[in-house]
């Protein structure tokens, strides 16, 4: 695959596909990392030519139709003040031409979603090299992160993109002793990718609503907490790896609203109490001879400050480890940001589909379509 060091960029017409997709009240942007983090592959570009075009979608309009409300005249706004350039923001592909220039949201032309030949045979005819930087949409095969590069003259991968696939193909791919964390509430939501981190790992410690199902299919009772029971014999057969690392103490309550919360050992949990949040057991990953950590999803309902122990144990023991860490997923990087910082960790991935998908082992469509140039 080749990356952006790798194409000859001098005044040149480049299409730049980023991800965008951020936060926006009343026209201000509310959140700015996505658009940070873009930066360095604008500036490379810019070093080379000043005629670039930007795309990107915002939120999930209905293709076909303007809305005012998911304009990207905000962002576009933003990067004018970060820049100090002027930039134009155009409804039509055919426009994309002179200058620093942002196309309005993808998404609001009609074939984005279902990967239109003809959209991307348009959007791919306007520019002589086409930069895919838009690691987050990774995973979706649209006319913009699929078709547009395939039918693209030039292709390759920007900064943020490389970086991203760089720092998750090391973790998963070249560390010796990898402990993958998996938290979040359901186990068939992040099946394939426990299935795939258990063949890449040494350990895998589960949390959150997960672990109920592992807990009861160690045979636990887990009285009212929330659990699949139709997973139950898979999470079984995952087990009998050896692999997995269960919580020894968990938090129990009678809800989520209640302040009479406890922690127990795993089995003494009573028929009318739920695990809301469990302990780490920093012993036995101190024994361990680790030397890197993928952590996605939290250990608990962390929002809530009762049962937040878990993660805000994680995150510490993470911080303090001297371990490689590699994070992502929205609500692990909520909690990176509620309880430290994300400059403390290796590498946060910006991406949570793509980041899923990858880790599961799942072949992405925007790196198929960039190997293919």
């Amino acid at each position: 695959m080749r990356e952006l060091k790798d194409v000859f960029l001098e005044k040149k017409h480049v299409g730049l596909r980023v991800d965008l997709n951020v936060p926006i009240d009343d026209g201000v942007v509310m959140n700015d990392e996505r658009l940070s983090a873009t930066l360095p592959t604008i500036l490379e570009i810019l070093k080379s030519t000043n005629n670039l075009s930007i795309i990107s979608h915002l939120g999930r309009p209905k293709e076909g139709e303007f809305n005012d409300d998911l304009s990207l005249r905000p962002v576009m706004e933003w990067f004018e003040k970060r820049l100090n350039i002027p930039i134009k923001l155009v409804d039509s592909i055919e426009d994309l031409n002179g200058g620093v220039l942002f196309l309005e949201n993808i998404r609001m032309f009609t074939g984005e979603s279902e990967n239109n030949n003809d959209l991307a045979r348009r959007l791919a005819s306007q520019f002589d090299v086409y930069v895919m930087d838009a690691f987050a949409t990774a995973h979706r095969k649209s006319a913009s992160t699929y078709g547009a590069i395939i039918n693209s003259k030039e292709a390759c991968a920007g900064l943020l993109f490389a970086k991203e696939l760089d720092n998750l193909s090391k973790v998963l791919d070249s560390s010796s002793n990898l402990l993958s964390v998996v938290g979040g509430s359901k186990v068939s939501t992040k099946l394939e990718v426990i299935s795939n981190l258990l063949l890449k790992s040494e350990n895998v410690l589960v949390g959150g609503g997960i672990a109920n199902t592992f807990l009861k299919a160690k045979g636990f009772n887990i009285g009212k907490s929330l659990v699949e029971n139709d997973m139950v014999s898979i999470a079984k057969k995952m087990l009998e790896t050896g692999k997995i690392i269960l919580p020894n103490n968990v938090c129990i309550s009678n809800s989520t609203q209640s302040d009479d919360f406890k922690y127990v050992p795993v089995n003494l949990v009573p028929d009318e109490k739920m695990i809301l949040d469990v302990e780490l057991n920093h012993q036995e990953l101190l024994n361990k001879n680790f030397d890197s950590v993928l952590w996605n999803g939290p250990l608990g309902i962390f929002e809530i400050d009762n049962f937040a122990k878990g993660t805000k144990d994680l995150v510490n023991y993470l911080t303090r480890s001297g371990l490689k860490v590699v994070a992502g997923g929205g609500e692990t990087i909520f909690a990176i940001s509620k309880y430290s910082d994300k400059k403390n960790f290796d590498y946060v991935s910006t991406a949570g589909g793509a980041f899923l998908d990858y880790i599961s082992g799942k072949n992405l469509p925007s790196v198929e379509a960039l190997e293919l140039k």
